[in-house]
């Protein structure tokens, strides 16, 4: 359960953008994914979030969106550590 943030930095061809995601998981079972994207280009952040529920099996956590869609991800924690979240080969840092 918690708060996890993955900060990404990305080039493309005449642009650099940063794709921050968080992802907030509650003990009932509910989660959020909230994605920030911004563009030096653009000059302005775009933030999407979407609200879901999650199931976990084993190594596995299924995320069912609100509206639609279910996504399953294998999970871990990097170096044993209970900060550091592998959820589908991305690693997520525990928030305060």
């Amino acid at each position: 359960m918690g708060v996890w943030r993955n900060v990404v930095v990305i080039q493309v061809p005449g642009d650099l953008q940063t794709w921050t995601t968080t992802w907030q998981f509650d003990a009932g079972g509910t989660c959020r994914q909230t994605v920030v994207t911004e563009s030096l280009a653009e000059g302005f952040p775009r933030t999407t979030e979407r609200a879901c529920t999650f199931v976990v099996n084993g190594s596995d956590v299924a995320i069912s969106f609100l509206g639609g869609g279910t996504l399953t991800f294998p999970f871990s924690f990097a170096g044993f550590s209970p900060d550091r979240l592998v959820l589908d080969g991305f690693e997520y840092q525990r928030q305060a």
